[in-house]
């Protein structure tokens, strides 16, 4: 464990290949358009969740949909907000254990009472990176249930835009090496990931960018060597896929940023956590 920082407001910020993990006061809305599925917290109160053209839903926490077009209402207070895996695994796991309450919205993540409590104890104390995710893949999937199956073609596709993510690899170029057409290969990526191949890419090039300056490059140059033009293309496209400006997160780090990219990107079984009202053990 790392020092104890009582009501600190340093933002706090890990990076696995599998998942993103935000802790940190937010003082404007978040406008999520994101090209990874999502939960989000309110850990000291609830969040506002706005969907246009429907009436506002109140919630400790939200599952978002892939792509799902919302705006989250912190109002200054501690929120967190986790990026799923890209593949939908994790999403297609909780969404078939909750309530949809706006389209593309589901409420009240399963074990949320024990979950915003580590999440502030992880906010006060980090943990490092991989017992972080030992935690939190206790809290996604409790009983350690097989998380449903992704297709390998797709798995191999979203391997090779990871492993070339500097290059823009045309589809006809992933679709060859899948052996499907264009079309059915759009298809398929649209339905298993729930965005476009090119906003998927441009979303892990923010993952990218993060663990250059976690290794002390500067922002533009990460940046630059993850496949974007320069540090505009960076920040716009920061914006529009996390709802959030790069100085939301990066200009309170102050040292809690975390990245493992070692950290195996298949699901883990983790036994042992019962839920319910129960907090993660340590």
């Amino acid at each position: 464990m790392f020092v104890l920082m009582d009501d600190d407001r340093s933002n706090l910020l890990y990076l696995w290949p599998r998942r993103t993990l935000f802790v940190g006061f937010m003082d404007q809305p978040i406008r999520f358009s994101q090209a990874a599925a999502s939960v989000v917290f309110g850990l000291k109160q609830p969040v506002t969740v706005r969907v246009a053209g429907h009436t506002p839903v109140q919630t400790w926490s939200v599952l978002l949909a892939p792509g799902a077009k919302v705006d989250i209402e912190p109002t200054g207070q501690l929120v967190a907000a986790c990026y799923l895996d890209a593949l939908g695994q994790d999403y297609r796991l909780l969404s078939r254990r909750m309530r949809e309450v706006l389209p593309g919205v589901h409420g009240t993540v399963p074990g949320e009472p024990g979950l915003r409590r580590w999440l502030q104890e992880l906010h006060r104390a980090p943990a490092l990176p991989s017992e972080a995710y030992r935690l939190l893949e206790q809290g996604i999937n409790p009983g350690a249930e097989p998380y449903p199956p992704a297709d390998p073609r797709i798995e191999k596709v979203v391997r090779i835009i990871r492993e070339q993510v500097h290059r823009n690899l045309s589809v006809e170029v992933l679709a060859a090496e899948v052996n499907l057409s264009v079309s059915r290969l759009v298809e398929l990526f649209r339905n298993q990931v729930g965005v476009p191949i090119r906003r998927y890419r441009q979303w892990h090039r923010l993952f990218v960018t993060f663990t250059g300056v976690e290794r002390g490059e500067t922002l533009t140059d990460a940046a630059i060597a993850a496949g974007f033009t320069d540090s505009a293309h960076f920040s716009h496209t920061f914006r529009m896929t996390l709802g959030m400006k790069p100085s939301d997160i990066l200009a309170m780090l102050s040292g809690r940023l975390f990245v493992d990219t070692h950290q195996d990107d298949t699901p883990a079984v983790v036994p042992g956590y019962a839920g319910g009202e129960q907090c993660l053990s340590h």
